[in-house]
């Protein structure tokens, strides 16, 4: 039997690489190379591959139990967990609803917000709203908030319409290009609308699109003062990628709901958490059996996971991390005002610990774009995934300032030596 790999056309891929250790923001493989991991392994690792203290705690906690079930019981590094987001999120956050990644933590919330209008008198708000190139994970409910496309057309039948708007694309656009249309649907749809869904500051796989923080601000005053609710997608902006612990704490303005992931864990472990207020609690609270939220999978709340959270956000209290994630932004900028002046670059910006780069090519470049610049990269020790004809560079915080110097300078090196598009095999 072998291995089917995720978002690989298994017909035309380069072999898979085998890992044969990581350690801080490198990964080693077994054929004796060593490679920068420019993505954070898809977004995920946070302080670095191996770290330590995360591991000694699932160490600690394997010997203890690894998993309950957790609709009848409860245990201690879940409601360490709890406690420890306690210190970092708004008071106003008060429940955390435990699943295993970050598309269910945004079904979850889905139906959350579905179901309190159903159960809280507001039985005519059936639709979500959502924004062009979002990307909301892979589940049923989650694509179908995501932007419509490759991603989602083979399954359009198993999806639900919503409320889509269209957004500014350069957060050198004016503020209307991103609320405007927000404003004209709120005027058609806002007494119908349940839920605004959205990715605070940096949309990741729709092209790592920053947005202007006073727009993200305006949508989240307004769907509150009519009653709306709002998700905060925090899958991949939470835990420090857009220089903050949390995105929305730029915005000036908290979710109903937030959905966290990947760097939940520090990337060692799956886990998703769905933190909610206490209105969107009570909406639930009943002795009716059905109003309860119909959720749930066999490996909710479990133990390593927990405690491997629970670890990680410890490490946030050192204040190190938070001066290294300066360092990265720093790094960042420099790298990206230093690309040869020689490249068709569209556009440059950074986002926290973030890099991009925005290439203009030929309408049919992107797909040999992509598949050349991965390989290229990797032959110069430097791993990334491309989004189309944007490069991004995602790394974990242990990643010092020179390396990210580095990485920059084997992307550009292998974007000026690209063959022409008459030439390119």
């Amino acid at each position: 039997m072998k291995i089917w790999r995720p978002y690989t056309q298994e017909g035309n891929a380069m072999p898979a690489l085998e890992v044969a250790q990581a350690r801080g923001a490198h990964l080693d493989l077994a054929d004796g190379r060593r490679i920068f991991d420019g993505i954070s392994s898809w977004w995920l690792v946070t302080h670095g591959h191996g770290t330590a203290e995360i591991q000694q705690a699932v160490a600690t906690q394997s010997r203890k139990f690894a998993q309950t079930v957790f609709a009848n019981f409860t245990h201690e590094p879940a409601r360490e967990l709890c406690s420890e987001l306690e210190r970092v999120l708004p008071v106003s956050l008060t429940r955390c609803y435990f699943s295993d990644n970050g598309s269910t933590a945004v079904e979850v919330a889905l139906k959350m917000a579905y179901q309190f209008c159903a159960q809280t008198g507001k039985g005519r708000r059936r639709k979500i709203l959502a924004f062009e190139r979002s990307y909301h994970g892979d589940t049923c409910g989650a694509m179908s908030v995501s932007q419509r496309g490759a991603f989602t057309e083979n399954y359009s039948g198993m999806l639900f319409e919503i409320v889509r708007c269209k957004q500014g694309l350069s957060i050198n656009d004016p503020l209307a290009s991103w609320v405007d249309d927000f404003d004209r649907q709120m005027q058609v749809h806002g007494e119908d609308i349940c839920a605004v869904i959205v990715e605070p500051l940096l949309q990741g796989a729709g092209g790592m699109i920053v947005w202007p923080k006073a727009a993200v601000r305006r949508i989240c005053e307004e769907a509150k003062r009519r009653g709306i609710l709002v998700i905060f997608d925090e899958v991949m902006t939470g835990f420090g990628r857009t220089g903050s612990l949390f995105a929305f704490e730029q915005i000036g303005c908290t979710p109903d709901l937030l959905c966290l992931s990947k760097g939940l864990t520090g990337g060692v472990l799956p886990m998703g958490l769905t933190v909610v207020s206490d209105q969107v609690f009570q909406g639930f609270y009943a002795e009716e059996p059905d109003k309860m939220l119909f959720h749930g999978h066999s490996f909710t709340g479990n133990a390593l996971s927990c405690a491997a959270a629970v670890a990680n956000l410890k490490l946030w209290r050192q204040n190190d991390v938070r001066v290294r994630l300066g360092e990265i932004e720093r790094a960042q900028v420099t790298a990206l005002e230093r690309a040869p002046a020689g490249l068709a670059i569209r556009e440059r910006r950074s986002c926290g610990t973030v890099g991009i780069v925005d290439f203009d090519l030929p309408g049919d470049y992107g797909g040999w774009f992509s598949r050349r610049v991965y390989k290229d990269c990797l032959n110069g020790g430097v791993f990334i995934r491309t989004l189309g004809s944007t490069v991004y560079l995602m790394p974990p915080y242990c990643a010092t300032p020179g390396e990210i110097q580095e990485a920059w300078a084997v992307i550009f090196a292998v974007i000026e030596n690209l063959p022409s598009q008459h030439s390119r095999g």
